[in-house]
């Protein structure tokens, strides 16, 4: 497993630093979801206060991806949790690229230590190995693998090893989740001869509009879970132009996502997390 080291709860910072002011006017705020009927169940309201919130509501539903992205989901301006964080730094020090070896995470200061190495062990490896960037580098190349498999993880990678990737994996997550990932339609990972690792190999873009992420506070759900929410603040105007200027930015909307973490015997385990970018 990685290294951790955990700074002391502190308020929370917006990842882009100086550059953007905290919106203490308020933010418009918006959800995702699969089904208006959930959208309106998670914000006690309405379908038709959605719908009346949201003119536009029809083309914001993505066949494809099967959900209806970005809904306006209250008329008033949020005001964003200023909630305490704990900054973890997880480090794997036998990773080759220098990149890849450490993320710098917040966490909800009030999940405990365990609960902290687990969600912040989750942003690594989404961040390096299946978000920014998918698969393991470096890698040997193999023809004719299955779906958008490339090759198999060398010396270097974050694990060689399925066994110890496997390990890994239910340190961090959830059964479930472990389940989804490694069944999916093209699959990211897969087990090779010799307990090896294939490996995909591919990038996508950021968010530009991106200012950073705060959360809501953990409640313990009737079935055991901790849930909340990430809270992604953007700035949405026409007016903006990029970091690039001299110019503060004030983000204008936060967009929700559900954390969750599950209980198990050996500690909490991530469930639910989408990167906030």
């Amino acid at each position: 497993m990685p290294d951790y080291t955990f700074s002391a709860p502190h308020k929370p910072l917006l990842q882009q630093g100086e550059k953007v002011v905290w919106p203490t006017e308020g933010v418009t705020l918006r959800y995702s979801a699969d089904s208006l009927e959930k959208v309106a169940e998670i914000f006690h309201t309405t379908v038709e206060n959605i719908k009346e919130l949201n003119p536009d509501w029809q083309d914001n539903y993505s066949r494809n991806g099967g959900r209806y992205w970005d809904l306006k989901v209250q008329a008033e301006p949020y005001t964003v949790p200023e909630n305490n964080v704990v900054t973890v730094t997880v480090n794997a020090p036998w990773v080759e690229g220098y990149y890849d070896r450490t993320e710098v995470s917040d966490v909800p200061a009030s999940l405990d230590k365990q609960a902290r190495a687990a969600l912040a062990s989750a942003y690594y490896f989404q961040y390096h190995w299946f978000g920014m960037h998918a698969g393991f580098m470096p890698f040997e190349s193999v023809e004719g693998l299955p779906g958008w498999l490339q090759g198999y993880a060398t010396d270097g990678a974050f694990y060689t090893k399925f066994s110890e990737f496997s390990s890994f994996l239910h340190t961090v997550y959830s059964d479930a989740w472990i389940d989804d990932m490694l069944n999916m339609d093209p699959a990211p990972f897969a087990e090779g001869e010799s307990d090896t690792i294939l490996t995909i190999d591919g990038d996508r873009g950021s968010n530009i509009a991106y200012c950073g992420h705060v959360f809501t506070e953990p409640e313990l759900q009737p079935d055991g879970s901790l849930t909340f929410y990430q809270v992604v603040l953007t700035c949405e105007s026409e007016d903006f132009a990029g970091w690039a200027g001299e110019e503060t930015i004030v983000p204008d909307t936060a967009t929700v996502t559900t954390v969750r973490l599950v209980p198990t015997e050996n500690g909490w385990r991530v469930d639910a997390l989408e990167l906030p970018n």
